[in-house]
């Protein structure tokens, strides 16, 4: 990476407009593995991902606009602009959208490598299987479907 300034808006944004988009800022492949960047623009009533949790990476969640909840361990959050939810390796959780507006957010992931996933999943035709698709276990993430579908049902959530 060469460049020193990262314009509102560069960097491809990939996934379901009535889901979770992706806005890849920093590919951990520029900074040696060592951090990744990346926006998440979550439409109304959308969920992330499944509960899961991955063994190799810390993420932390600054949130831009509109409001986030987020399921960490047995905990489950709101946050606000300006907030930073905090989710370690290892943790299950998950995140979504429960309002009428859309939120956005910046992921930072430490060690980078996990936004690979994302990119892999975005460019996924159809349905993407979260629980039994091969393409997750190089990223040491485990998944957890039956955890999910109560937050699903309880705040009427869609993958998009």
């Amino acid at each position: 990476m060469t460049t020193r300034l990262i314009r509102a808006g560069e960097g491809a944004i990939l996934g379901p407009p009535s889901g979770v988009r992706d806005r890849f800022v920093i590919d951990s492949r520029d900074w040696g593995g060592r951090f990744a960047l990346v926006e998440h623009l979550l439409a109304p009533r959308s969920i992330a991902a499944p509960m899961h949790r991955h063994s190799r990476e810390d993420e932390f969640s600054i949130i831009l606009e509109g409001r986030v909840w987020a399921r960490l361990g047995d905990e489950e959050v709101v946050a606000e602009v300006g907030d930073v939810v905090v989710k370690p390796r290892g943790e299950w959780h998950t995140f979504w959208n429960a309002a009428d507006e859309p939120a956005r957010l910046l992921e930072l992931i430490t060690p980078g490598g996990l936004e690979e996933l994302f990119w892999t999943i975005d460019h996924t035709d159809g349905d993407f299987d979260f629980a039994t698709d091969p393409r997750i276990l190089p990223y040491g993430c485990e998944i957890d479907m039956a955890a999910t579908e109560p937050l699903v049902t309880q705040h009427g959530l869609t993958f998009g």
